[in-house]
């Protein structure tokens, strides 16, 4: 006679654990949307506040602009030629903000702020599923406020959403891993059980997705979207001795046709609309003879990606090696383990995105970027073990940071009114207070040992400071570039007026460009603008007094001086002015107009 299985009862024990989940799960929720809600308005913030392109932002904002005004959405176009130092998905995505929203710059930004704001989120997603709810949350606010990110959260350029689509390939990869080897991979016997089936559906899936997400890498920034991913993914199976899991019928070959099929079809179009040296141009010249520093070799030594981390993460890249430190606890215990393989996978992320363009020539700060979500679960999971503990390390870093804000928001309070001559203090007031409280508030903090509150704080004064920063900085900053104050003379000067900018200003005629539609003719020394000046043609010429005194006097008889403003010849920013002391220069940009030209407004 057999006996029947006792049937499972759901024990009180049970019932509190799994309402203990869901309210961990709820409570997750809830944090998670706060941090979003509050990056949101930090991100947004600085990309509508700043009204000149920064880095390499200009050459996507520009060339949509100009693909629209073609009607082209093949080839990427720059000054009307074509230009394809990038693939076209980041340019569609601008494309798209342009036709919701009008051109400008702040629409020019929207799709880099929407990948970072998702990144954060599958951060925080991701971390929470390795390591827990608290973990989760610290590490979508780590990520949040690092300085690097923050700043690259809001600039119209393809690194960010380069940075998102990476963090969901390997968060999805190391899913599907997991799932393929509850499936029963690697207990043959399991696998025609109802949970080995579904857990199997679930991998496939999974790599599926994970495969998408890096076709649309490889069409956002080329092959690094792919290579960088696979070549760390191929590590992890190699150390962890998970290669079994792997099926080539199930997983390699549906995976790479989702690739093709992401990643080809517009590479064939740009073919056949510009012919082979379209493509020549961005494999050969733009990935490999960039990695090899033929095209654009930038001299840096071999550390200096590995600097970049630490000043780009920063602050919480103090943390760094100490959360490297308790990996290593879980790798004495075997790599085989599953905390050691969640600790590989993170830390393999990091070294090969850093080492591999540690060996490149062509090294830029922010090619790290995409390293930044992996060190954001690592840190937020070490804050998390610290604070609980209430170790001493914990308290320290808690405390000096909230002595730090406050001294920096105090020295604020002296130095703000000194530097923008303002005596209104409502005008400078916000940046000073909000770093002042935000000190306190972690002070306090530390005082009750509430120590991950006070971590949180730190990524909301981080986050409110920027705020303050684009709502009082930027508008004062850009109402002294003189350039943009000629901006509106140009964009309503009539379309036979020939626009020339001197070559100590020719770093802003791609701006110029950008807001007025007028491509301006680079003069490139004072002989040529005095040539340019002199022709019979209509024409306003934006150069330097110094250079103007030294054109002949026929010449200057010739044209009329219609405004003048203090400038400086590089990009201003706010380092700049408070280095400075909100001093511009002594230098003054004029406004020229020859004689033969109509009447043009004045500047305001």
């Amino acid at each position: 006679m057999s006996t029947a299985a006792p049937k499972k009862t759901l024990t009180g024990e049970y019932v509190r654990a799994y309402i203990r989940s869901a309210d961990e799960n709820l409570k997750f929720g809830i944090v998670l949307t706060g941090v979003l809600l509050i990056a949101a308005v930090a991100y947004f913030s600085l990309a509508a506040g700043w009204t000149k392109f920064s880095r390499a932002e200009v050459f996507f904002a520009e060339c949509v602009r100009e693909m629209l005004q073609t009607d082209n959405l093949v080839t990427p176009l720059y000054h009307g030629t074509p230009f394809f130092d990038k693939p076209i998905l980041s340019y569609w995505t601008i494309a798209c903000s342009y036709k919701l929203f009008g051109i400008s710059h702040f629409a020019a930004r929207i799709p880099s702020v929407l990948a970072a704001l998702g990144t954060i989120a599958v951060t925080a997603i991701g971390t929470q599923r390795l390591f827990g709810p608290r973990a989760g949350t610290l590490a979508g606010a780590t990520l949040g406020s690092a300085f690097m990110f923050l700043s690259f959260g809001n600039l119209c350029m393809s690194d960010m959403t380069l940075v998102f689509f990476d963090t969901v390939t390997l968060a999805l990869l190391y899913g599907a891993t997991a799932c393929a080897g509850a499936a029963g991979v690697e207990h043959p016997n399991q696998t025609n059980t109802r949970a080995g089936l579904s857990a199997a559906r679930r991998a496939n899936i999974l790599f599926w997705t994970a495969a998408l997400s890096a076709g649309l890498a490889f069409l956002t920034k080329g092959p690094v979207g792919i290579v960088l991913p696979g070549l760390a993914y191929v590590l992890y199976l190699t150390l962890s001795r998970q290669w079994h899991v792997i099926r080539p019928l199930w997983h390699v070959l549906p995976c790479l046709a989702i690739m093709t099929l992401a990643a080809v079809p517009w590479f064939f179009a740009a073919f056949r609309e510009n012919g082979a040296a379209a493509l020549s141009y961005f494999f050969i010249r733009e990935n490999l003879q960039r990695f090899a520093g033929s095209t654009y070799d930038t001299h840096r030594p071999v550390w200096f990606m590995v600097t970049s981390l630490f000043s780009g993460f920063l602050p919480w890249s103090v943390l760094l090696p100490f959360a490297f430190k308790r990996s290593m606890e879980h790798w004495r215990a075997g790599l085989s383990s599953v905390e050691g393989r969640k600790h590989l996978y993170l830390w393999l992320w990091i070294a090969t995105v850093t080492i591999f363009f540690s060996l490149s020539r062509g090294k830029i700060d922010y090619y790290v970027l995409p390293v930044y979500p992996a060190a954001a679960a690592l840190v937020g999971l070490y804050l998390s073990e610290i604070a609980e503990r209430k170790t001493v390390l914990a308290k320290v870093f808690a405390l000096a940071s909230g002595l730090l804000f406050t001294a920096v928001g105090a020295a604020a309070f002296a130095v703000f009114p000194a530097v923008s001559g303002l005596s209104n203090p409502l005008a400078w007031f916000f940046l000073p207070s909000v770093l002042t409280a935000g000190g306190l508030g972690m002070l306090w903090c530390v005082k009750r040992e509430q120590l991950r509150k006070a971590y949180k704080l730190v990524f909301v004064t981080i986050c409110m400071a920027a705020v303050a920063v684009s709502a009082q900085l930027f508008p004062w900053i850009s109402a002294r570039q003189a350039v943009l104050t000629y901006v509106p003379v140009i964009r309503n000067a009539p379309a036979h007026v020939r626009i020339g900018m001197h070559a100590v200003v020719q770093n802003w005629i791609d701006e110029v460009l950008f807001q007025t539609g007028r491509d301006a003719i680079p003069l490139k020394d004072t002989a040529m603008a005095g040539r340019f000046l002199s022709a019979p043609a209509p024409a306003l010429v934006l150069i330097p007094e110094t250079e103007y005194n030294k054109l002949s006097a026929e010449i200057r008889r010739q044209s009329i001086v219609k405004d003048s403003r203090p400038f400086i010849a590089r990009s201003l920013n706010p380092g700049y002015f408070l280095t400075h002391m909100g001093k511009v220069s002594e230098q003054r940009l004029l406004l020229v107009e020859n004689l033969g030209a109509p009447p043009a407004p004045a500047a305001k």
